[in-house]
């Protein structure tokens, strides 16, 4: 019986010490999400239906070809972040390419309602191809953020309609 009584505490004991160390936090870890590597953007998809190709070129065949080639090139289409957390958000600075136009500017994030911001933006060069120019849009006016340290979604507006940038990092 002495021995059943020591047996059930320990268990018990282990048992609550893994509940309290496991206590969960709905709050993402921005530094680990953003910070670290150079995120590509993979595509734009419209909020609800990542699986549906958005058409921002219209009939112009030849400029999507185009868009898509560039996209793919090294260099083109990426971000880094770089900051420190202050008074439970995260800050700092992030710079990138589009196509033809490169950028640096600050931003801001909030890991527990995913609220983001990007401002003070600097541009160098301008964008003409298509595509860049959703890219430079996302960038400017991305206002919440979704994902983990495998997949960023920066989700800006475009008129009416939300759209969602997807990035993966660059060396996966």
């Amino acid at each position: 019986m002495k021995k059943f009584l020591v047996y059930t505490c320990c268990m018990m004991l282990a048992v609550l010490t893994l509940t309290a160390m496991s206590g969960c936090s709905k709050e993402d870890d921005v530094k680990i999400i953003f910070t670290g590597k150079t995120w590509k953007m993979s595509y734009i998809f419209r909020e609800g239906n990542p699986k549906a190709y958005v058409n921002f070129w219209g009939e112009d065949r030849e400029a999507e070809a185009k868009s898509i080639a560039t996209q793919k090139l090294d260099g083109n289409y990426e971000l880094e972040f770089s900051g420190t957390e202050i008074d439970g958000a995260f800050n700092g600075s992030f710079s990138g390419n589009g196509v033809s136009a490169s950028f640096k500017g600050t931003w801001r994030a909030d890991g527990e309602t995913r609220v983001m911001s990007t401002y003070d933006m600097k541009w160098t060069g301008i964008e003409i191809d298509v595509l860049a120019k959703q890219f430079q849009k996302a960038v400017n006016t991305a206002y919440k953020y979704s994902g983990d340290s495998r997949a960023l979604y920066l989700y800006y507006k475009d008129g009416e309609v939300t759209y969602v940038m997807a990035l993966l990092p660059k060396n996966r």
